[in-house]
């Protein structure tokens, strides 16, 4: 039995049975990737980030809103205006939606028709683009489940019909990556097959190769997947694409060093097993460090906060992995086929010696600063020139999905940011339907609106991006100056009917001017009303007035005073002539009472004659206050204070502001929001400037009035963007920091140098710099757009890492395991390192190509970077380290040499001096 188990162990049976495990296991527990991209893949922002604090106040909104989100209905007219059939067949879709609304989780739909305020917002100015917005239930389904259902739903013959939001945008940005994320795979594994078929003539090897890198893969992408889904741990869109990328390019890299050696042993007689412990032995150091350089480095980027970055520290787990199979799986086959591996070609081919690296070293050597200037003229102006230009839109290589459509459609026809709008929710301790607040609000709309790069503003006082005519002090004073108008007319007529009253009272006219006076007593009483609703108006006015509005109130005060009293003096004439009417009457059936009813008839005209005098001298007072009035009313309607929001109790309770309230404030009516259209859709030279500008402007708007204690939250998809633009632009140089930081250590210990280490840490970020900017200059020519996505410096930083680690590793063991002097290692230690560069150069180039496939932007971009720096690494490498390996050994030399000569002038000077002394 102990025998069995020997024989196992000698044959690394143990180490089969446990990869096969840790297969099988990670294959049973992969969760689906499509879904985790789809949920997991946009960046994680914190709890304290703008956009996650909006989607807190919009889950507790009330009025059956919470826990949706915003998706709009496009209909298009290609041909021009929309027809009036056509609209009609847009309300009907609508209706049969409305219908429907539970079936689909709607809570609610808004369109011109049931929002006339609004209508700005929903119909293009051209008449060809009209949109309903849909408030749609989160429980409904995933966001591509809810799109296809109202895409089939919303369809209107003669129209293009587009359902489009920034979320789902965005989840057409990670379908379309998951999309071709298999393909890439696939792609690339091919690719790396065939790469070593190549380079080793066999079919048996690269297969063998294979099934290391799948293991590993597949291994590190099951641990991902399930970190993501079960504990929420960061995860990115492409990191199925960066964990083969680098777990393939390691693997080709140390399995070619393995086969190589291996080879060697097995031609000159070894046994399988034996040599294969033998490559172990000699390459195991190797091996170790570049794990250890690579898990270090890339390990430490679960340090950081930010979620795409730290989902690039599971690479440090990645290279662990492959670094362990490397050197446990691999040998396992090599140990069981022996020379058999390398089927067909079953004799060592014959290599020719390398000469490029000695040809390079030995120009270093030559003439060291000549050397230097050359390769800094070459490739220094393109690292010189390295300008971080990024995108931050996903959806740059997206062209025919209907939600992208929709959204370009919204921005041809409404503007550019129409499709990706900010909002601004503002929440306070008090109600917000009082004049007091709407007036602030008001203010801070009108303030937002007029910053560069705003295009409109929507709020609960301007519901369609404009103000309403009627809610403003100039309407309502040139509505007060008609009705003075009228009042003075109507002044004018009760004066000249008292006139005529006073001198034409007769019995035979009694009843007449009883209906007189009923009728001026009418106009009296309407004065009265009128000279009320003017009381209140002159008086907000004139608060909001920088002119003299004191004394125009105290006039005003006076005008209603003296109305009032003329009101009463008339009532009373009015009651004493129906009095003398009523005694007439009587005196007519009876000759008894007719005298004391004639007395009492004298008695009261005579009191009606004084009244009626009295008030035609008080109707004169009013004329003359009330053209004061309006003249102070007419300036006031052209200063600054008429363009003041003024809101009556009877205008907040008006159908049409009530649905304003609805529409914008929650269900405590304590919470409401703004809509900012910006003029530009979000990108990163102007949108972080321009909603850091927007939070000031803000702030100091409400700073100082009844809404300065409120809270003011920005969301919307130009705010994520700036969110995740600010942290990656903080984080980006750390991260490049850290990871080159710890590679420069490692291979500064490992090769026992600092000078030597430093300097060819320098020419790989020259060469990493220099291919970047050529990769620009290229895409730009190619496409017409210069700017990488933002996730392309993180995704080339994977091979290209891998890269640098692997021949600077190289490099430092030959130099540490060097005995000669720096000057007599040189050219043999370069050109013995040299002998494999065409190998890595080759493995390197065929590992991305596999990225091709996918017809992205983004990942034609990052495999240009790496065939770049490993093409320019490779050529500026060896000239650097020889041309500066020989100065770091002539130039301290030249220092004792040139202080000999000194010394030696100083004595013979000092000797002259003393004889020419002796002599006189």
């Amino acid at each position: 039995m102990r025998e069995r188990i020997s024989k196992l162990h000698h044959n690394r049976i143990f180490a089969l049975v446990f990869w096969l495990i840790v297969i099988f296991a990670a294959i049973v527990t992969l969760p689906n990737v499509n879904t985790i991209i789809q949920y997991d893949g946009q960046p994680q922002l914190a709890n304290t980030s703008q956009p996650v604090k909006a989607s807190q106040i919009r889950n507790t909104w009330g009025r059956n809103l919470n826990g949706t989100y915003t998706v709009n209905a496009v209909y298009n007219n290609p041909d021009g205006a929309l027809t009036n059939k056509q609209l009609a067949a847009i309300n009907k879709s609508v209706a049969q939606l409305q219908k429907r609304s539970s079936y689909y989780g709607i809570q609610k739909i808004t369109t011109m028709t049931n929002t006339p305020t609004s209508k700005p917002q929903l119909f293009s100015k051209d008449k060809s683009t009209e949109i309903v917005q849909l408030a749609v239930s989160h429980n409904q389904g995933t966001v591509r489940q809810i799109t296809s259902q109202l895409k089939d739903q919303i369809a209107t013959i003669g129209l293009n019909t587009y359902v489009t939001s920034p979320e789902i945008v965005s989840d057409a940005a990670n379908e379309h990556i998951s999309s071709f994320t298999l393909i890439v795979i696939l792609m690339t594994l091919l690719v790396a097959l065939v790469a070593m078929g190549i380079l080793f003539a066999s079919i048996i090897a690269p297969i063998i190769t294979f099934l290391a890198i799948l293991i590993s893969y597949i291994s590190t992408l099951s641990l991902a997947t399930n970190l993501a889904y079960h504990w929420n741990f960061a995860y990115s869109e492409y990191t199925p694409i960066f964990l083969l990328l680098g777990i393939s390019l390691f693997t080709l890299l140390t399995s070619f060093w393995f086969y190589r050696d291996l080879r060697n042993h097995i031609d000159d007689g070894m046994e399988s097993q034996a040599a294969t412990s033998q490559v172990i032995q000699n390459l195991g150091y190797r091996v170790l460090i570049s794990t250890l350089s690579l898990t270090l480095a890339f390990g430490s980027l679960m340090l950081f906060d930010f979620s795409t970055i730290r989902a690039y520290g599971l690479l440090g787990i990645g290279f662990a992995i492959t670094g362990i199979a490397s050197v446990t799986l691999v040998p396992v086959f090599a140990g069981m086929l022996g020379n058999s591996l390398f089927w067909p070609k079953k004799t060592r081919p014959q290599l020719r010696d390398h000469k490029m690296w000695h040809t390079l070293a030995r120009f270093g050597m030559w003439q060291p600063w000549v050397a230097i200037l050359v390769v800094a003229y070459l490739i220094g102006p393109f690292a010189y020139s390295y300008r971080s230009q990024l995108s931050y839109d996903n959806a740059t290589d997206i062209s025919n999905n209907q939600a992208v459509q929709g959204a370009r459609v919204l921005s041809a026809h409404f503007g550019q940011g129409k499709a990706t709008p900010v909002t601004l929710y503002l929440q306070t301790s008090q109600r917000l339907d009082n004049q007091n607040q709407l007036f602030q609000l008001d203010n801070l709309t009108k303030k937002l609106r007029a910053q560069p790069g705003v295009a409109s503003v929507t709020s609960v006082t301007q519901p369609g991006g404009q103000p309403i005519t009627q809610y403003y002090v100039s309407s309502q004073l040139s509505s007060i100056d008609n009705e003075l108008t009228g009042v003075s007319g109507q002044l004018q007529t009760v004066r000249n009917d008292l006139k005529s009253d006073s001198v034409n009272l007769r019995q035979k006219a009694l009843k007449a001017e009883i209906k007189r006076l009923q009728k001026l007593t009418s106009k009296t009483s309407s004065l009265v009303s009128d000279s009320s609703t003017l009381q209140s108006s002159i008086q907000s006015a004139s608060s909001k007035s920088s002119a003299s509005g004191s004394s125009s109130s105290k006039a005003a005060k006076s005008y209603i005073k003296q109305l009032n009293q003329v009101n009463t003096e008339l009532s009373t004439a009015l009651s004493t002539l129906t009095s003398l009417s009523n005694g007439i009457d009587t005196a007519n059936t009876s000759a008894t009472a007719a005298h004391s009813n004639l007395s009492n008839y004298a008695t009261g005209l005579k009191a009606v004659n004084d009244s009626l005098n009295n008030s035609r001298k008080q109707v004169i007072n009013m004329q003359k206050t009330t053209n004061k009035i309006y003249l102070y009313l007419d300036g006031l309607q052209s200063s600054e204070a008429a363009k003041s929001l003024y809101l009556s109790p009877t205008q907040i309770a008006s159908g049409d502001f009530q649905q304003s309230l609805t529409n914008f404030t929650d269900e405590k009516v304590k919470s409401t929001y703004l809509t900012i259209t910006l003029k530009q859709a979000p990108n990163a030279q102007t949108t972080a400037k321009t909603l850091t500008q927007l939070r000031q402007v803000a702030k100091a708007q409400l700073r100082g009035t009844v809404l300065k204690n409120a809270t003011l939250t920005f969301a919307g998809q130009p705010v994520v963007t700036a969110t995740i633009q600010n942290q990656y632009q903080h984080d980006l140089p750390r991260v490049l920091l850290l990871v080159f930081g710890i590679t420069l250590l490692l291979v500064i210990l490992f090769s026992r140098s600092l000078l030597q280490a430093g300097y060819w840490f320098l020419t790989f970020l020259a060469s990493v710099a220099a291919s970047y900017q050529l990769t620009h200059l290229i895409m730009k020519w190619l496409t017409g757009n210069g700017d990488f996505n933002w996730q392309v410096p993180l995704l080339a930083f994977v091979p290209v890492t891998v890269l640098g680690v692997v021949e600077l590793t190289q490099l430092a063991l030959s130099f540490r395991l060097n005995e000669a002097p720096l000057m007599d290692w040189l050219l043999p230690g370069l050109k013995d390192v040299g002998q494999t560069m065409r190998h890595s150069l080759f493995i390197i180039i065929a590992g991305v190509l596999g990225l091709l496939a996918a017809e992205s932007q983004t990942l034609t971009a990052v495999t240009l970077i790496t065939i770049f720096t490993a093409i320019i690494f490779n050529l500026t490498l060896p000239i650097m380290a020889a041309a500066f390996g020989k100065l770091s050994v002539v130039i301290p030399a030249q220092k004792p040499y040139r202080f000999r000569r000194q010394r030696r002038a100083d004595r013979s000077l000092k000797s002259t001096d003393d004889t020419t002394h002796d002599e006189k």
